[in-house]
């Protein structure tokens, strides 16, 4: 597996052409600023919007043949902050054909201008409609008083709930599962606590046999990285664990899945298409070095303290010193 260093060993070597809405969206992408497949392949298109739009093509060659070139290098260095998903990985590839089947004698403003319209509908037609789309059969499955297992965030599945409890004003519980290292889920119970007719439940993925076990789940909906060409769902680490227990349950479980993130890959292990990220953010140990108020108040009190039994001892230590000078004084 690639590990971040050796993605960036390139860097330094396009970094100089390489466009400041692409920096701006690596540096996001590789903090986690920007989660999920959608959201990432929406966020990079909006990017190459402005790549095209202040690209500006040499003398003596066309757009058609250059552009594509210059895109590849904004993706390399996009590549370094974390591997593309199966979703970019197909824009791009839609991206350069629409590219290439440009008529040669189009003047280069209206290229821009096709290219532009024509990235604007992939982003409405493929992830937005699609969204509605989904929302639309999906909410059929959530009833009044319906119990729901879902497992981290994912944008369409937190648009179908929000849907369901405002447009339906559906009564609903939902049984949100969530594992380290980002605690996505969090994410979504925010979202959704503001709504009333939502009961809402959040527990570790370590709970996951006794939520199973206590409540009787009727769904689980799950969001998708994607689905390969053998019907095998490709997502976050954990998902199996959740699917796999809600089978063993009898629990039906429904995939939210767009058809941009439809892959003709086979993945015959759990290994090949992993992503490596940093081994610190499992034992992340930040959230015990942090003081409470209360904490925070008795230490400084207790400086403040040490700090005034310093000067007492030092001014004695200092009257003492005096003392013993003029003592000698007197002698000699």
């Amino acid at each position: 597996l690639e590990t971040k260093e050796e993605r960036i060993s390139s860097t330094a070597k396009i970094a100089s052409i390489v466009h400041p809405s692409i920096l701006s969206l690596t540096l996001k992408i590789s903090t986690y600023k920007i989660v999920g497949s959608s959201s990432r392949c929406k966020e990079m298109m909006r990017a190459f919007i402005d790549v095209i739009s202040s690209y500006k093509t040499p003398e003596g060659i066309s757009l058609q043949r250059h552009l594509t070139g210059h895109l590849s290098h904004q993706i390399e260095y996009l590549k370094t902050g974390r591997p593309l998903s199966i979703s970019m990985g197909n824009a791009i590839r839609w991206l350069k054909q629409k590219i290439s089947i440009i008529p040669i004698n189009t003047t280069e403003e209206d290229c821009k201008k096709i290219l532009t319209e024509e990235i604007e509908q992939f982003i409405m037609e493929k992830i937005e409609v699609a969204d509605k789309v989904i929302i639309e059969y999906a909410q059929t499955h959530i009833h009044n008083n319906s119990k729901i297992l879902t497992y981290g965030h994912s944008n369409v599945l937190s648009e179908l709930f929000e849907f369901c409890a405002v447009e339906q004003n559906k009564k609903f519980e939902i049984y949100i599962i969530d594992s380290k290292p980002l605690f996505e889920g969090k994410k979504l119970a925010k979202k959704l606590s503001k709504y009333d007719n939502i009961k809402l439940h959040y527990n570790l993925i370590n709970s996951l046999s006794s939520v199973l076990e206590k409540s009787n789940i009727d769904f689980c909906f799950l969001g998708a990285h994607s689905m390969l060409s053998n019907g095998r769902l490709y997502s976050r680490v954990g998902s199996a664990l959740v699917a796999m227990s809600s089978r063993n349950k009898s629990i039906p479980v429904l995939v939210c899945c767009e058809s941009l993130k439809f892959s003709d890959k086979v993945q015959l292990d759990s290994v090949t298409l992993n992503e490596l990220g940093d081994s610190d953010d499992l034992i992340n140990t930040k959230p015990f070095n942090k003081k409470g108020f209360n904490l925070q108040q008795y230490i400084t009190k207790l400086e403040e303290r040490e700090a005034k039994e310093n000067e007492k001892n030092n001014k004695a230590n200092n009257g003492k010193n005096k003392s013993n000078s003029n003592n000698n004084n007197n002698n000699t």
